[in-house]
């Protein structure tokens, strides 16, 4: 049997995200592999054919038209006769994609295993990438009811609220928080490309209701874009990037029930965490993974914050990263209420979160997105954001403990990871 191997991101990037932007597949992951070889000169991917494979990142064949897409990408890349497979994981595509290359590089199975994500959103209407988007719901109980995912994590916030004594405002606090860090961020975060200025809590509250509590600002953008990720073992870390590579000291991935309404009092969750727990606020998944990326890397669950200096979350809206926070163990020993009047998650605070912008400054093009988290961790920690940037404004100094976390569904599937300043 192999060894085990440690494991590392000697490298990543993004395309700009935006919608659309009137590229073909090949062309936005040609770009984002010419990008990575000016970041990582030392790497090719010539090196990926007898030392590892390709996972490929990417949520709905219904945007692309076009089953098995990521077989194109691959002839068009010259990896005839590299192993490769795709991961599709709704929101947690990109992170459980990243999970897949660390457990081969971890078991010893492959030493270079590049993770390429994608999504051509723009090739259909918005109301009809809502549609496709709302598919990933149980089409039989949810999806032929007319709902969609603004409706579900609104219901979700609005119980989150009542339990926590929150209020609208808190959750403007995110919104602008993550628009006005895509400002630093630049040219490749779509805020910026499509707004360029930042915004105050008055301007998200303004913004058009689009199902209580959230607005228009409290959403994440319909994108389009590509990710790529270089994992590897230590020998390849040095090699390719001797001064800038970052150890994953944690991982975890978890799942939960497709339909929200059915966590209360579920088996599964009242065996590990009491009777009551995780109702219709809280993100199970999101807690049983970080306490195994916690575990790993040898971080307690409650306070984790204190043991992390950067967190890149899953905010598809405002709502659902403060309820991140919460299954994150951040507000055991502060209530989310004081969590977030603390400024805590603010560029000024105990744990920057989404400096990079997050899903609603930087896009969401679904299979890039867990992706593009954790490009921008690894910038953080690898001392790159002057370089990557067009402000330091949003560079966390010092940085050398990151989370990552990538989200689907209500919370369906769920993965963490710890990465560490080598």
């Amino acid at each position: 049997m192999p060894e085990q191997q440690k494991v590392f991101i000697a490298g990543g990037t993004t395309t700009p995200f935006d919608y659309p932007l009137n590229l073909q597949i090949e062309e936005m992951v040609a770009n984002c592999i010419r990008q990575l070889y000016k970041d990582v000169p030392e790497f090719h991917l010539k090196d990926v054919r007898d030392n590892g494979m390709v996972v490929y990142s990417h949520f709905s064949v219904h945007f692309s038209h076009q089953l098995t897409a990521y077989w194109i990408l691959h002839d068009h890349l010259g990896l005839v006769g590299v192993p490769h497979f795709r991961i599709d994981n709704g929101g947690n595509t990109g992170g459980s994609a990243l999970y897949a290359a660390y457990a081969l590089v971890r078991a010893g199975l492959a030493d270079v295993v590049p993770v390429i994500g994608y999504e051509l959103m723009g090739s259909v209407s918005q109301s009809k990438g809502s549609e496709f988007i709302a598919i990933a719901s149980d089409t039989r109980y949810e999806a032929m009811l007319g709902a969609n995912y603004t409706n579900y994590y609104a219901g979700l916030a609005r119980v989150f609220m009542e339990e926590y004594g929150l209020t609208e405002e808190d959750f403007a606090e995110i919104a602008a928080k993550n628009k006005n860090n895509a400002v630093a961020t630049g040219e490749k975060a779509q805020h910026y490309r499509k707004v360029g200025n930042k915004l105050t809590v008055e301007d998200v509250m303004n913004s058009r209701l689009i199902s209580y509590p959230l607005k228009k600002w409290d959403c994440c953008f319909m994108s389009e874009g590509a990710a790529t990720v270089l994992v590897c073992n230590e020998q390849f870390a040095k090699q390719y990037s001797p001064d800038y590579y970052v150890e994953i000291v944690g991982a975890g991935l978890s799942s939960c029930t497709i339909r929200a309404g059915d966590r209360y009092a579920f088996p599964g969750w009242t065996e590990r965490y009491g009777e009551g727990y995780p109702g219709l606020g809280e993100f199970a998944a999101c807690r049983h993974s970080a306490e195994v990326a916690f575990k790993m890397a040898g971080i307690e669950w409650k306070d984790s914050y204190k043991y992390l200096d950067v967190a890149e979350v899953h905010d598809a809206f405002s709502t659902s990263e403060f309820q991140i926070y919460n299954a994150l163990g951040w507000c055991q020993s502060i209530t989310p209420k004081q969590f977030i009047r603390d400024r805590m998650p603010m560029m000024e605070g105990e744990i920057p979160t989404n400096p990079g912008g997050g899903l609603i400054g930087y896009g969401h093009p679904v299979g890039a997105t867990g992706l593009m988290s954790t490009v921008e961790c690894y910038y953080q920690l690898a001392g790159l954001i002057s370089r990557e940037h067009r402000s330091t404004d949003n560079e966390v100094k010092d940085a050398e403990v990151g989370l990552v976390n990538s989200h689907a569904g209500t919370g369906t599937s769920i993965s963490n990871f710890i990465l560490k300043r080598v």
